[in-house]
């Protein structure tokens, strides 16, 4: 049904197969659409996913990106926002990647998949 994937930390499917449940290296569990995992895993992120703050008290899963080897927010990653890109969560959770709950807009981003 589903191939194995090697990580050190589980990682569950819905029962439908259209989510994925990644848990983190603090315990929490992050939502993602199952067609967005496989891109992910096929672009070689790492599944090392975790926490990071901004400073400003706000969290948000992030992962080293493998080309550029800087920390890259995974929502960023999903929704492929570049320079001058936001990327904003609908409902306020930051644990919650599916693109049902992201929106990509123009504004002032701190960081992009280009380093």
């Amino acid at each position: 049904m589903h191939n194995p994937i090697e990580t050190k930390r589980p990682i569950r499917f819905s029962k439908d197969g259209l989510k994925v449940f990644v848990t983190l290296n603090c315990g929490s569990s992050v939502t993602i659409d199952r067609d967005d995992f496989d891109r992910l895993v096929a672009e070689g992120l790492s599944l090392n996913w975790f926490l990071s703050g901004n400073g400003n008290g706000r969290n948000y899963v992030s992962v080293r990106h493998p080309r550029f080897g800087n920390t890259v927010p995974v929502a960023r990653h999903i929704m492929r926002a570049g320079r001058g890109q936001v990327v904003q969560y609908r409902s306020g959770d930051r644990l919650d990647l599916r693109k049902a709950n992201l929106t990509r807009s123009e504004g002032a981003a701190k960081r992009s998949l280009r380093g």
